[in-house]
């Protein structure tokens, strides 16, 4: 699959996108398994993320390095990567089934090491920078250079931010740029998403743009859907067990199953459709319940076409009701039974 054909056109549904993140709960197994169960839910390509305890923090233990709340509370950071990484040996396999079912497989590296093992190992189609490595400069120069495009969360940026990590993605040679809209806080309340920003967003950057969810439930996906999101990222999981560590706001099978069908009928539901052009009835079933004008009493060729024998009913196919005034008092060309739908060549010329 050609994603990046898929991202541009927005007549395909958005790109439902399946991150594993640290859900596998260590076990190689149970990360096929993700990557199986998430082909069967829908999902149009899968993402892990890349990286090591040491190349995203340093195993510091004083109060800087502690969560104090939230789902990982009294964890020290390089406690809660250790816990949550996907060690890398396992990204090879993991795309190799992934390919399987036909999906891409594309991750989030966390520093230039990642990149250049992802290079190496997978060549993915496309990158994805987290809200929080958006101001990583080395990192972004690195990914842009591999001429990839690339997907932005831009959860925690200001304006300006965001605009500096453009240009320095562009200036280095990134093709494409896709912005996410995200909150990041885990899990996300639906209030504070304010998705009507969304397509600002994407105007003001000059970008495409989607949604990176953490929220409960399909409800915010869909909503990004109608409001033009040509991705659509979620956390997925097979349980919510304490070994699946983004369990609390991700997704199971079921529900990834239901989000996507959401999605697509969302979209389907935006798709515009032609209007009949001026003049001319629809067809089928609309035609068939509109009003036209119709023969309501047997008329003879040369009789004169009045209220006592027209009227405007039920079906559609005759003339329009705007005719009116403009065939009463006219002499018919023809006999006409009753239930004719009255046309111009039915008139005297």
């Amino acid at each position: 699959m050609d994603l990046l054909a898929q991202l541009s056109d927005p007549s395909l549904p958005p790109l439902v996108v399946a991150e594993l993140s640290g859900n596998h709960g260590g076990d190689l197994n149970k990360a096929i398994e993700l990557v199986d169960r998430a082909a069967e839910s829908g999902a149009g390509a899968i993402k892990l993320q890349t990286y090591k305890p040491e190349t995203i923090t340093v195993d510091g233990r004083d109060d800087r390095f502690l969560l104090n709340d939230g789902l990982w509370a009294g964890k020290y950071l390089s406690e809660l990567y250790a816990l949550a990484m996907t060690p890398w040996e396992w990204h090879g396999p993991l795309a190799e089934r992934a390919a399987r079912h036909g999906l891409p497989l594309f991750s989030s590296p966390f520093d230039e090491s990642a990149v250049d093992f992802l290079e190496e190992t997978l060549d993915p189609q496309i990158y994805k920078v987290a809200s929080f490595e958006l101001n990583h400069f080395p990192m972004l120069r690195k990914i842009a250079k591999t001429g990839k495009p690339v997907l932005a969360s831009v959860g925690v940026s200001t304006d300006g931010e965001i605009e500096r990590a453009l240009t320095e993605l562009r200036e280095n040679g990134c093709p494409e740029i896709i912005l996410l809209h995200c909150v990041s806080e885990y899990p996300a309340k639906p209030e504070d998403f304010h998705l009507i920003d969304m397509p600002t967003l994407g105007e003001r950057h000059g970008t495409a743009y989607g949604l990176s969810d953490h929220s409960s439930g399909h409800v915010v996906a869909v909503a990004a859907t109608v409001l033009g999101a040509r991705v659509i990222e979620k956390h997925f999981t097979l349980d919510r067990d304490e070994d699946s560590i983004d369990g609390a706001f991700s997704m199971l099978p079921l529900e990834f199953v239901e989000m996507v069908e959401a999605v697509r009928i969302a979209h389907a539901s935006i798709e515009p459709s032609p209007s009949p052009a001026e003049g001319q009835s629809p067809s089928g079933k609309a035609s068939f319940f509109k009003r036209s004008i119709l023969v309501s009493a047997p008329v003879s060729k040369g009789d004169l076409l009045t209220e006592e024998n027209l009227r405007i009913a039920r079906p559609g196919d005759g003339m329009c009701p705007s005719k009116w005034e403009y065939v009463l008092g006219k002499r018919t060309g023809s006999d006409l039974a009753v239930g004719h739908p009255l046309s111009e060549g039915d008139l005297e010329d």
